[in-house]
């Protein structure tokens, strides 16, 4: 009981919060949450040691922990939590494991959430019962399309390899379902992952006694890999910040190194999100959650793995960013939207309207949905752009030359760093007056380089290309 402890000790005013918070430069609530993702850690250490062994007590464990944390971070506002575990136990109960309760259950919990963000959202990053209710309102809708796709399996219907991997055959149990919204290394911040994992996990299904050495080493590789983005970001938004970007002064300066700031910028930026992940990581490993079969004679631990580090750091194209960003979450995305919407036949429209169902899952501002549109005008250059040059010869021969391909790294390095700060910034700042100011000061590059590919681009390219293979071949 952490947080009650340190939430009595805020009421008679021994709380060290306050003053660590100002010696650190950073707000109460996010010093709070913070504190309480460390916290992951050593409950896990304390779950091995006095509940593993007796499974009457795990459910419980989990949901007084996870509440615990809830209470220390919101306060009574925490109740908002439980309200759609309510909801989804009572309306499987009632409607049963189907397409209604999973229609019932996604449409709840959506407006759920965004009645929570009209009525808490800000322009600023205001840490609020939202945000772990983000991260529940995908984890109860997988849950329903999970509780679907078991009740399709038990018809003898066919599903996908993924789908049978996370298909409920039978609904859970209501302490079973609190334990699963409350796991305390995962409720604040995610990453979400499926009730199939939790079930198994509880059941001891998991070879946690005979690979102790091996999650135990690596839950603690993925802390101190936690503790050193930390460090990083802390430093390199001392260096890169909104505030500059936003500045007259930061006119003053020259168009390259506006959008290279930017970049730079955009690329620590990121690390917030990627030590919160590394160090809940660390706490699903250290509790066992993570287990991933075997590669080889090796278990592996990556289950809940929400950051793929070395593809981040070396990508060269906005592919790699999804690859290896907040991957459990576009893995819903992919699972639970894009592939249900194969119905339309069109697969540009289906990936539109998830990365707006994503951007309406992040919330109401304009500046969601414009980091969200970016992304989606990227992917279409891209994919178009690789599709037109692999068929040419002088592709190839470009990435076999060892010289021009180191070229061609730094290049496309370089691509990925500034148009990701381009992309990020509206998702930042949020308000339509905010980001248009960055990108007026950035003199719109990124609309100039994605908006005109379809239309002015891609068929320059073309062409040039095919008047480039006419000449070889009149030679």
């Amino acid at each position: 009981m952490f947080g009650l402890l340190l939430s009595l000790l805020g009421l008679v005013g021994l709380s060290p919060i306050p003053y660590l918070s100002e010696l650190l430069g950073a707000t109460e609530p996010a010093l709070k949450l913070l504190i309480s993702i460390f916290l992951g850690y050593p409950l896990a250490v304390i779950y091995h040691k006095k509940v593993r062994h007796h499974t009457e007590y795990k459910d419980l464990y989990f949901i007084i922990t996870g509440v615990d944390l809830a209470v220390y971070n919101f306060g009574l506002s925490m109740y908002h939590n439980v309200m759609p575990a309510i909801a989804i136990y009572c309306s499987t109960k009632i409607l049963g494991p189907g397409k209604n309760n999973a229609i019932v259950t996604f449409a709840f919990n959506m407006t759920y959430l965004l009645a929570g963000y009209v009525v808490t959202e800000s322009e600023d990053y205001d840490i609020t019962w939202t945000m772990p209710h983000c991260v529940l309102t995908l984890k109860l809708i997988a849950l329903s399309f999970d509780l679907w796709d078991g009740n399709k399996m038990l018809k003898g219907e066919q599903l996908s390899a993924n789908n049978k991997l996370t298909a409920l055959e039978s609904p859970p149990t209501f302490l079973e379902l609190l334990g699963f919204v409350y796991f305390p290394a995962c409720f604040l911040v995610g990453p979400i992952f499926s009730f199939r994992r939790y079930k198994d996990f509880v059941s001891d299904k998991f070879p946690l006694d005979t690979e102790a050495a091996a999650y135990e080493g690596q839950a603690l590789k993925r802390l101190v890999q936690g503790v050193i983005y930390l460090a990083a970001y802390q430093v390199g938004v001392s260096v890169f910040n909104m505030k500059y970007m936003l500045s007259d002064e930061f006119l003053d300066t020259s168009i390259f190194y506006r959008n290279f700031y930017c970049g730079l910028w955009a690329h620590f930026a990121l690390y917030k999100y990627i030590s919160c992940w590394l160090l809940t990581e660390a706490s699903c490993i250290r509790f066992g959650l993570s287990y991933n079969g075997t590669k080889g004679a090796l278990s592996c631990w990556d289950g809940c793995n929400n950051i793929k580090l070395l593809r981040f750091e070396s990508a060269t194209r906005f592919q790699h960013y999804i690859d290896s960003f907040n991957c459990n979450t576009n893995h819903f995305a992919a699972e639970y939207v894009y592939k249900r919407l194969r119905f339309l036949g069109n697969r540009n429209l289906s990936q539109l309207i998830t990365l707006a169902f994503l951007a309406l899952w992040h919330g109401t501002q304009s500046g969601y949905y414009m980091t969200f549109l970016n992304e989606f005008l990227i992917m279409v250059m891209e994919k178009d752009l690789e599709t037109i040059l692999v068929k040419t010869e002088f592709y190839h021969k470009m990435w076999n030359n060892t010289a021009t391909k180191y070229l061609l790294y730094i290049l496309l390095k370089t691509y990925t760093i500034v148009f990701m700060g381009w992309s990020l910034a509206p998702f930042d700042v949020k308000s339509f007056s905010k980001w248009w100011t960055v990108y007026s000061n950035l003199c719109f590059s990124g609309f100039i380089l994605f908006l005109p590919w379809s239309f002015i681009y891609k068929p320059l390219v073309k062409k040039a290309l095919k008047s480039s293979n006419d000449t070889q071949k009149s030679q």
